[in-house]
């Protein structure tokens, strides 16, 4: 009797917990994270350690997944939840991702795909902006992206991360070994862009002694496109594998820059005195 009782509280409180009935209508953001910080407080966690809930235009609940259950997982899944606020189809990121044979494939085929499985396991013939960024349900984004710094290195501990994040996502469908050198390609595709940054740093530093502001305004506007544009769209290519990123908009474009940069100071040294 004691243990037909045990099992009797144990279902009954399973039932309560895990069973309970799901709120009917729309709700706000507030309660999403109410509920979920009962029944997943990782999950919850995760997703305030991340840029979406740290921004000042912080991305909520309801912004992903509708202010409904219905269908709320299938919803956020869809590149469209991402791309919308990330610039749009013309916009650097996700342009970089949908010239990518992984964005090709899914502008192609995503249609046909039950948008119900989970981020996991190869469930998808190609990643989309959340399987890779929010593998296996994790809600911190930010886990995948490393923090961009334009003419530095990045510290080991942290390549080491992202690296390792990252390579969870890729084995589900490629073998480590392949895996290892599309990393180390990149590694070495950024060591040459920043190159051709600072070097060009150390040129206009030089051009200092020789010019006033105003005479290298011109030098300093390709300078400033060379770091914020250019060598971003490198690195954009190199996360998204995306080709044109990485031998178009992005290492031909810095040699330009570098070529810019170099010629505008030429003429000034050919000017007359």
């Amino acid at each position: 009797m004691r243990g037909l009782l045990c099992v009797w509280l144990f279902g009954f409180a399973a039932l309560s917990m895990a069973d309970a009935p799901i709120p009917k209508g729309a709700f706000a953001n507030s309660a999403c994270l109410a509920c979920h910080q009962q029944q997943s407080a990782e999950l919850v966690a995760a997703w305030r350690e991340s840029a979406h809930a740290a921004t000042e235009a912080t991305v909520s609940c309801v912004d992903c997944h509708g202010n409904t259950h219905s269908n709320a997982a299938a919803r956020a899944r869809r590149d469209s939840t991402c791309t919308d606020c990330h610039g749009g189809e013309g916009g650097p990121v996700v342009h970089s991702y949908t010239t990518s044979k992984h964005g090709v494939l899914m502008r192609l085929e995503q249609d046909e795909w039950d948008w119900r499985r989970p981020l996991a396991l190869a469930n998808y013939r190609a990643p989309g902006c959340a399987y890779c960024h929010m593998h296996k349900g994790n809600h911190n984004v930010s886990a995948s992206v490393r923090v961009w710094n334009a003419t530095q290195g990045i510290d080991a501990t942290e390549r080491e991360r992202v690296q390792d994040t990252m390579r969870a996502v890729c084995q589900d469908c490629h073998s480590p070994r392949y895996i290892t050198r599309l990393f180390d390609n990149g590694e070495r595709m950024l060591d040459i862009g920043r190159m051709k940054v600072r070097e060009a740093a150390g040129i206009l530093e030089q051009a200092e002694n020789e010019f006033s502001v105003v005479e290298l305004a011109a030098a300093r506007e390709h300078f400033a496109k060379m770091q914020s544009l250019h060598l971003k769209n490198l690195y954009l290519g190199i996360g998204h594998q995306s080709p044109d990123y990485q031998w178009w908009h992005g290492q031909p474009a810095l040699d330009g820059d570098l070529l810019r940069i170099k010629g505008a100071l030429g003429e000034l040294r050919r000017a007359p005195k």
